[in-house]
């Protein structure tokens, strides 16, 4: 990092004035504890931080996974993507994107920590109005600090073009063709998100390793722009231009080269990953935290079907009247540190007792944060492994906090900050020094020509904060731990995991992105079709406009008479659209061959129609072409065309597919129920129905997830490897 980093870049722990800050005392205790691990697990790519990964396992001595994104990782092993968000999603805006033009939308959300200032988010909001872009705005409520009149131009403004949520379906959000930039705080979970749905960022860091993140996307990946430290409408509606127009071209390009709530949401999706391979897996979540996935999620449901999983969820310490404090998240985390350790000890103590009902804990994958697994683990001789839910170009610059402590570049002097109830915030006007932010850090390897001071987390901007010693102590506890996981991809942080890799001389796992590898590994395991799948379709498929096709298919077991097939037939023809048409060798009643079809017909198909005996409909459902799904309404592949996101237009056939179809166009109106009406003229007309307008709505879905990323999780790719290098080695623990 020699070239590029600055003291700005440095993670927000380290702005501290004295060596004596206990926040900074807290980083460099737990960077030091760390090295103490089994293994490190880390949110990361890989790729996408090159050497990184080897760097922290030669130098902490323990294997380093590299498991990221997790979210993409998770979808890669299921065919429908779970909700873990701890706040309740509003889904509408999906609808209000429906209605916005391609590449057109500023999403703008600083995830579910951060807080601004009643003036920042007047800024912020004058800036994306001025824009003239169209912004999704996702305004967490409790994150205001202060109050101000809002006015009335803005509302006026924002009704006109602007759309706002509590809360979001952020991945469904970011793969949605109509948006094209991404205002975030930096949170690793919405960077690795946001890199694999390929959407460039505006990066407005708040604290901890968010100010390191950006840097990486504005001067390394440069897949984004880096604005931290600012916070002037001016300055914002200038880049929300140069996101959505100047540098648009240039910072796509950037994003898709590249093209996934805190710590519980990785932490599910590497529990499901496990599960699905038959380890046993026992889940502990905090009280709280337990109760809003089973409220908001399908937790229940979706783990039920692992016999080998359990819950189990303890009292986190926190009072019920201080959840809502804007501080509220490093109460927990001091609260956690007292009350974990005795109840995490007795947890594994008893395991141990009731191995008859239970197979015993033979490994503790600890959250990365939560350094008081490594202690209790090692004091019962029980392998640990950090998972750390952020990236490898974070986890580096923790590690390194003694060789800056060494080179004067800690503490910081001459940066001034003040706490808003214990919350850290910038007077960004008169106490921060640009110039001093500006200040290159130069002893962390591989990021010397970008890191700045003002990419360090916040936490070290304020030499009495405590989370910043907390920290400190944390990374220490990394050093000795087995191995790491990252929800990263090997070639997407390289160097950053390379480094980590020799520093820690331990073994790190790099399995990302979970959602993708999840997606990958359930797909091969359910081709087991009785039918000889026809590829060539998918090749019709490249040479066909975006979102232009109908993919028509009845099932396995459907069949059609010849005068149903004629209808079906006409109607496709006469709605002007490109069909991909199953037609199974058996699914047809009366039909005596070719002859019978009348010409038009055959020159129609021959001119913009496609037909197989059988095709891959994950994949043809998942192609950018397709914009429209004539379904039987089989459970199968009702759900298959929910994950892809594709309308459907339902045509059941028996069972349960009558009402599915009407949940489709009644409940979940996401289709077309068309049961009980076979003539030409009604197909023609909903058929035109499904696909008007949508076209230029959608993006291929190329774009969503980029190669690299989807490589990764490929049978022989890194992240798929290192997963099944991470389950062997589980397994032999166990021994």
């Amino acid at each position: 990092m020699e070239s590029f980093l600055r003291r700005r870049d440095l993670p927000s722990f380290y702005r501290a004035k004295e060596l004596t800050d206990p926040a900074l005392q807290i980083v460099h205790s737990e960077s030091c504890k760390s090295m103490q691990a089994s293994a490190f697990i880390l949110n990361t790519i890989e790729e996408l931080e090159e050497s990184m990964p080897f760097h922290i396992e030669s130098f902490v001595r323990a294997k380093v996974y590299t498991i990221g994104p997790l979210n993409a990782l998770l979808s890669s092993k299921q065919i429908s993507a779970s909700s873990t968000s701890l706040w309740e999603v509003d889904r509408s805006c999906l609808t209000w994107l429906d209605s916005q033009e391609l590449k057109s939308v500023v999403y703008v959300s600083f995830g579910s920590l951060a807080m601004v200032m009643a003036d920042q988010l007047l800024e912020f909001w004058y800036g994306l109005i001025n824009s003239g872009k169209p912004f999704l705005w996702v305004m967490r409520p409790g994150s205001i600090i202060g109050e101000r009149q809002i006015p009335e131009e803005l509302l006026v403004a924002t009704k006109e073009r602007g759309c706002m949520v509590d809360w979001s379906p952020q991945e469904e959000v970011l793969a949605h063709p109509s948006v094209g930039g991404f205002l975030t705080h930096s949170g690793w979970n919405s960077t690795l998100e946001a890199i694999t749905a390929g959407v460039p960022m505006l990066c407005w860091p708040y604290f901890g390793d968010q100010q390191i993140n950006s840097r990486y996307v504005g001067e390394v990946w440069k897949n984004g722009i880096d604005m931290k430290d600012m916070c002037d409408r001016s300055i914002i509606e200038k880049m929300v231009r140069d996101l959505m127009e100047d540098k648009r071209d240039e910072l796509m390009k950037s994003s898709v080269k590249f093209a996934e709530m805190g710590h519980v949401n990785p932490m599910l999706k590497l529990a499901e990953l496990l599960s699905i391979t038959g380890i046993h897996v026992t889940f502990l979540n905090t009280d709280y935290n337990h109760q809003r996935l089973v409220k908001f999620t399908d937790f229940s449901s979706r783990f039920s079907q692992f016999p080998g999983f359990r819950s189990e969820s303890i009292n986190d310490g926190l009072p019920d009247d201080q959840r809502q404090e804007v501080n509220s998240f490093v109460k927990l985390f001091f609260a956690m540190r007292t009350v974990g350790p005795p109840i995490f000890r007795q947890m594994l103590i008893s395991s141990r007792e009731k191995s008859k009902e239970w197979p015993p804990i033979t490994c503790i994958i600890g959250d990365g944060i939560m350094s008081f697994t490594n202690d209790v683990g090692k004091e019962l001789g029980i392998p640990n492994i950090d998972f750390h839910t952020h990236s490898a170009c974070c986890v580096w610059p923790y590690l390194c906090i003694p060789e800056m402590i060494r080179e004067g570049e800690l503490p910081f002097k001459g940066v001034d900050a003040y706490h808003v109830h214990s919350v850290l915030v910038f007077d960004l006007y008169k106490s921060v020094a640009d110039a001093d932010m500006d200040h290159k850090i130069t002893c962390v390897p591989t990021m010397e020509d970008f890191l700045r001071r003002r990419d360090l987390p916040s936490f070290l901007r304020e030499a009495a904060d405590t989370t910043m010693q907390s920290l400190y102590n944390m990374y220490g506890k990394t050093i000795g731990v087995s191995a790491i996981i990252l929800n990263t991809v090997k070639e997407l942080e390289e160097p950053v995991l390379s480094r980590i890799e020799s520093h820690l001389l331990t073994k790190i796992y790099t399995i990302g992105p979970l959602h993708a590898l999840l997606r990958s590994q359930k797909s091969s395991t359910s081709l087991n079709s009785l039918w000889k799948v026809d590829g060539d379709c998918l090749t019709w498929l490249d040479s066909q406009p975006l979102k232009s096709v109908v993919y028509v298919s009845f099932g396995s077991i459907a069949v059609v008479t010849a005068n149903q097939l004629l209808e079906f037939w006409y109607g496709l023809a006469n709605s002007g659209k490109m069909f991909l048409w199953v037609m199974r060798p058996d699914s047809i009643i009366g039909k005596d061959g070719e002859s019978e079809i009348p010409e038009e017909l055959l020159k129609a198909t021959k001119e913009r129609g496609c037909m197989v005996e059988w095709s891959p409909q994950e994949k043809v459902l998942a192609h950018s072409s397709v914009g429209g799904f004539l379904t039987h309404s089989g459970w199968n592949s009702t759900m298959e065309a929910i994950a892809a996101g594709v309308p459907m237009l339902c045509w059941p056939y028996a069972g349960d597919q009558q009402i599915n179809s009407r949940y489709v166009g009644e409940v979940w109106k996401n289709g077309i129920d068309m049961k009980d009406t076979c003539d030409r003229s009604t197909i023609e007309k909903m058929v035109r129905d499904l696909m008007k307008d949508r076209k230029d709505e959608l993006m291929k879905s190329s774009m969503r997830l980029e190669k690299m990323v989807r490589s990764s999780v490929e049978e022989g790719g890194s992240s798929f490897c290192s997963f099944e290098r991470l389950v062997e080695d589980i397994r032999l623990m166990s021994f």
